[in-house]
């Protein structure tokens, strides 16, 4: 994977939103921070022209959606998200990791991570064949 992609990251993007299971979750949108992490297939890219690679803001705004309407579970939100973003031209890998900075006063955070292969997997180790 090294040789044939690039890595695309999001850090601690920090979104208000509103997503729980208890009465206090569904009156008060709270802070949620997602961490993506996307391998691309790696393409000549020839110029410097966005048409040459995959566009960070495709990813931002699907991460984004995460603070639209209400989602009872992170496990549910992450699964959304990251089904569109492995969705994506070239995208071979996707890493998406939810964060409640606010849930438990003694933790950090509590989250939810998940893999999945994307869209272009097959395309990745073609031309090693």
């Amino acid at each position: 994977m090294q040789t044939h992609c690039r890595r695309i990251f999001f850090r601690n993007l920090a979104l208000s939103c509103s997503i729980g299971v208890y009465d206090h979750e569904k009156a008060n949108r709270q802070q949620l921070t997602l961490d993506c992490d996307v391998w691309a297939l790696k393409h000549p890219v020839g110029t410097d022209s966005l048409e040459a690679v995959l566009d960070y803001d495709r990813i931002g705004a699907i991460l984004r959606q995460a603070a639209v309407g209400h989602t009872n579970l992170q496990e549910t939100l992450v699964d959304r998200l990251i089904k569109q973003i492995a969705a994506l031209p070239s995208v071979v890998l996707v890493r998406l990791a939810s964060a409640k900075p606010d849930a438990y006063p003694d933790a950090d955070a509590i989250g939810i991570e998940e893999w999945r292969v994307g869209e272009s997997f097959s395309k990745t180790f073609e031309s090693d064949d």
